[in-house]
């Protein structure tokens, strides 16, 4: 990930017409935010089935601020760690010598979000149980 990361900032500071340090930081958010999202989906949905016998509700108002709450405290931390401390820097530097084709970048920039929050779902109904394009899976737990 991080060859990644240091890639497109690289492309980001090419580019000059916005922040390098603010675009990248919002982006390594967002890819922490679904990783975050990977872990956490599937442990509430086995927490829900095994302890409250898939009874407990969640109330919207309180789930929205913990969602915005972790999105903004992932891409906090992710600007404490790689702008703040110049670890993105550093990575450029130790990459500098190896090329990445500027159309896969691109391509890589739209998929890991969508493969990771589609990654997300998908453990959740193979645990939960549920459909996915006509395969019904009757669910690990």
């Amino acid at each position: 990930m991080n060859f990644f990361f240091a890639k497109l900032f690289e492309d980001y500071q090419k580019k000059r017409s916005v922040s390098a340090d603010i675009s990248i930081t919002y982006y390594i958010g967002l890819i922490y935010f679904f990783l975050l999202f990977i872990i956490t989906l599937p442990i509430s949905e086995i927490i829900n089935k095994l302890y409250y016998n898939n009874d407990l509700h969640y109330n919207r108002f309180y789930l929205t601020i913990a969602v915005l709450g972790s999105m903004i405290g992932l891409t906090y931390i992710a600007y404490i760690r790689y702008i703040k401390r110049g670890l993105i820097y550093s990575l450029v530097d130790k990459y500098k010598n190896n090329p990445m084709n500027v159309g896969l970048l691109y391509l890589l920039t739209a998929l890991w979000p969508v493969t990771l929050l589609l990654l997300g779902a998908t453990l959740t109904v193979i645990l939960k149980g549920g459909t996915i394009l006509n395969y019904h899976f009757e669910g690990l737990i």
